[in-house]
């Protein structure tokens, strides 16, 4: 991946600009269809930001990626454009039979593997179509951000949004930002957008006490800590440390004592490179006078997260719009699912002898014990705090609604490197017994019939053999 891609990104990123710019009149209707995770919702405030900004109506649907009889009811919806967001490139087909056909404008604006034809009244953004990785390169808020600048400069201040989605998407690596996400936050950082530093990369490091920041800590979850307050408490003692102030009121040498403390209290998950690097690295400050909300980029990311987690999207949506009565009770949904999420991995820790090993993978069925909305997020937690070996795919089944199984496939970028790719097996996988499944290539989910369990891990564990 070079610059040649990148430039070629910006040049399709111009021509759904144009294309999206003819419907800015305040005559069309438009709906987006957007997912319900972090980059799915930042990317809906940037472009609802911008239609606000040109008097355009617009209605906005949270939404995991839309099945084929889904998508055929939408296209009986009377709106002159629709637009996908962090989603569509998997549907095309069906956008085009039931959306296209019957007469409406699309846009896609997504960064996961899919379909790229050229149809008329259809235009899309896509990375893997520009020779980019979409699951490290840039996601659906960098996409929408980047359509939107070259719309109009004056949204610049919107970068922070995209960055939020990046790094809700796992987008950032210990060296830092590739593709376009690279090029968008430096950019961000040169016009004073973004501030970075150096420190603890944990949620509530702006707006929790040091203790409740310790103990609600998930990303990494820190054994022996997380969910301890006796511990958090003790910890703080020892350091001789305010335990009412933040970790940035207490400044950058008080942050090195407490990183060192937690290396020696969490033992040897310490010298896992995952956990060291989930723990300590660049932090992101955002500091455009527009921001409502916290200032953290991952303290940012973490809120929607949890408005998506516990199904309350639109409350982050209006909170990344400025709405400050939203953005209290998303922080306060951010409290509550951090406690859920910390019970979870506790779990998780817990039940370590639960996992079943074979040669191609790691797995787990936690049936209502771990929520079908939480379990991909408590895989790659657990795979980063170092709680779960990462030699191998690992893979989460939880029970969903009504007789649905909810299965998350993680890996890591090393293992993709190796030619595995979650995405496309569970898509294959899953609609081999009747279910549907898709993603990118380090992170994947499926839903499938539950009594088809037994028969779909095994189809799993004969289509990974050779891959890992």
């Amino acid at each position: 991946m070079g610059r040649a891609e990148i430039r070629r990104f910006q040049r399709a990123s111009e021509a759904a600009a144009a294309f999206l710019k003819a419907h800015l009149t305040g005559e069309s209707r438009i709906k987006i269809i957007t997912h319900t995770d972090p980059d799915g919702i930042a990317a809906s405030a940037i472009l609802a930001r911008c239609f606000y900004s040109y008097n355009t109506p617009f209605h906005v649907k949270f939404t995991r990626p839309l099945k084929p009889a889904e998508i055929a009811e939408l296209g009986k919806e009377d709106y002159d454009l629709f637009v996908f967001l962090d989603q569509g490139s998997g549907q095309v087909a069906a956008v085009h039979k039931f959306v296209l056909g019957a007469g409406h404008d699309v846009l896609i604006l997504d960064h996961h593997p899919g379909e790229f034809p050229e149809l008329s009244n259809f235009t899309h953004l896509n990375p893997h179509a520009c020779g980019l990785n979409g699951a490290k390169d840039v996601g659906a808020a960098g996409v929408a951000y980047s359509v939107i600048e070259h719309i109009d400069k004056n949204f610049r201040p919107l970068v922070g949004l995209a960055a939020v989605g990046a790094i809700g998407d796992r987008q950032e690596f210990f060296s830092g930002f590739t593709g376009v996400n690279e090029t968008l936050v430096k950019r961000a950082v040169d016009l004073g957008l973004i501030r970075v530093s150096e420190g603890l990369k944990l949620v509530g490091r702006e707006l929790s006490p040091v203790v409740e920041c310790l103990r609600l800590c998930m990303r990494p979850y820190l054994p022996g800590l997380s969910g301890n307050l006796a511990a958090c408490r003790a910890l703080v003692d020892t350091l001789a440390l305010s335990p009412g102030a933040t970790l940035v009121e207490l400044g950058s040498e008080a942050e090195r004592k407490v990183r060192d403390v937690i290396f020696t209290r969490v033992g040897h998950v310490a010298i896992n490179e995952d956990f060291c690097h989930t723990l300590w690295g660049m932090v992101y400050e955002l500091t455009a006078n527009e921001v409502v909300g916290p200032r953290d980029v991952r303290e940012y990311a973490a809120m929607l997260d949890a408005c998506g987690k516990l199904r309350k999207p639109e409350i982050g949506f209006a909170a990344a719009l400025g709405d400050r009565v939203a953005c209290n009770e998303a922080l306060g949904l951010l409290r509550r699912y951090q406690e859920q999420m910390v019970r979870v991995l506790g779990w998780l820790n817990a039940h370590m002898d639960v996992f079943k090993v074979t040669p191609s993978m790691r797995y787990i069925y936690t049936g209502r014990e771990v929520g079908p909305t939480m379990i991909g997020e408590a895989l790659s937690l657990a795979m980063e705090s170092g709680l779960v070996a990462t030699d191998r795919p690992v893979v989460g089944m939880a029970n969903g609604e009504g007789d649905e199984l909810k299965i998350s496939a993680r890996a890591t970028p090393g293992l993709a490197m190796e030619g595995l790719n979650l995405g496309l097996i569970l898509t294959r996988v899953a609609g081999e017994v009747g279910g549907d499944g898709g993603g990118h290539d380090v992170s994947a989910a499926a839903r499938i019939p539950r009594e088809r369990m037994d028969e779909f891990m095994a189809k799993l564990d004969q289509a990974l053999i050779g891959v890992v």
